[in-house]
């Protein structure tokens, strides 16, 4: 095997490789032992600890058509930067400032009128630019959304377009995307300036499988992560574009996505999501799991399961990850909360108002939890 960089290996660096493999192996058992231990001794959970959401701010529904994403980020106008709101409906998307007391004002708004909008895209390190998936059905197009500095008029500018299959933001201002699938596929990072232009472009090495996620790898410097239709985890590096690691995971659950990835002592920590699972006796309704993976190895293991709550019913429709929080839309309409560090759900939102909840996602800016409505209305909570 090569390192990261990619440059072959001298017999001395093979022989230290070799002595790490081996010391990796006996880190991996005795820390796959440790969390399993820690995990058992959980104490047992049937009831949520109350207070762990606090309603703090709502934003009305700027459009009649229905809401499909809502995300935080930090926003520079004058030279300033601030944490701003972002909603995104079918055919409008909106930027709102914060005013005093938790209140919001739209400052920005762009329109959409031959495709819809599907998704928010938001890419880290930039504070200029709003990227944005349309589509009908499949993601067709990737757009930018910026002003210009001079008027503050709003712009669009086409990223990309074709049968886009999955897309992320990444550290340093970049943005990943894979099209086409299997021998077709390609996965393309592109590099914006601080002025939100795009500045080059980089290809990766396509695996032989299509990709159904991205993961950036936390605690690893240059390394994303990829799971595939097949349940299958891929490793590249990002300096070289090269292909480094193709695992096959447990086929229990299928259709596998990827919210997070963490490396720390030499494991891989992803926590999934499983949209098809369907409800078991023995593990109840899963919605998130983490596992613990051995790159070097392959080998891999379940080290926490995220079921719902005794007395809730429904399947993961859509959720996010941040940090050690997992937050999940339920088709029960109610959004759960676990904390992946204690392994149990600590909060559950009912809907409000009779209106089911459609979305939710972990502010960028700050510990807040947004959450929307079918009817477009989004509420800003925070969690504690």
């Amino acid at each position: 095997m090569e390192e990261l960089s990619g440059k072959p290996l001298s017999c001395a660096e093979k022989e230290k490789l070799k002595e790490k493999l081996a010391f990796l192996r006996k880190e991996y058992t005795k820390t796959l032992a440790r969390l399993q231990t820690e995990i058992a001794d959980l104490p047992a959970c049937d009831s949520l600890s109350p207070g762990n959401l606090q309603l703090v701010s709502e934003l009305k529904n700027p459009s009649s058509s229905c809401s499909v994403d809502v995300s935080a980020m930090w926003w520079e106008r004058a030279g300033t930067k601030e944490p701003c709101i972002i909603t995104a409906c079918e055919d409008v998307v909106s930027l709102w400032k914060p005013l005093d007391s938790m209140q919001w004002e739209k400052v920005h708004t762009w329109h959409f009128t031959e495709v819809p909008v599907l998704q928010i895209v938001p890419v880290p390190d930039i504070y200029s630019l709003i990227c944005v998936a349309l589509g009908s059905l499949e993601i067709r197009e990737i757009r930018a959304l910026l002003c210009s500095s001079g008027d503050e008029c709003e712009k669009q500018v086409l990223l990309q377009s074709g049968d886009i299959k999955a897309m992320l933001g990444l550290t340093k201002r970049r943005l990943v995307s894979s099209t086409g699938t299997f021998c077709n596929q390609q996965i393309q990072i592109m590099t914006f300036a601080e002025d939100g232009s795009s500045k080059d472009e980089q290809l990766l090495m396509p695996p032989d499988e299509t990709i159904l996620t991205f993961a950036e790898v936390h605690g690893m410097q240059e390394a994303l992560l990829g799971t595939t239709t097949v349940n299958s985890i891929v490793i590249w590096n990002l300096k070289t574009g090269q292909l480094l690691k193709k695992m096959h995971i447990d086929d229990s659950y299928q259709t596998c996505v990827c919210h997070r990835a963490y490396s720390e002592m030499g494991l891989l920590f992803i926590v999934l999501s499983h949209p098809c699972a369907k409800e078991s006796q023995a593990f109840g309704s899963p919605v998130f799991q983490l596992l613990a993976i051995n790159p070097m190895t392959a080998q891999s293991v379940g080290v926490l399961l995220c079921s719902l709550p005794q007395g809730q019913a429904g399947r993961f429709l859509e959720g996010d990850v941040k940090d050690h929080v997992a937050a999940a839309v339920l088709t029960s309409g109610t959004i759960a909360i676990w904390d992946l560090l204690l392994g149990h759900c600590t909060a559950l939102l009912p809907p409000v108002s009779d209106q089911s909840w459609s979305l939710v996602k972990w502010s960028g800016t700050d510990s807040h939890l947004l959450a929307g409505q079918k009817d477009g209305n989004i509420f800003i909570y925070r969690y504690f």
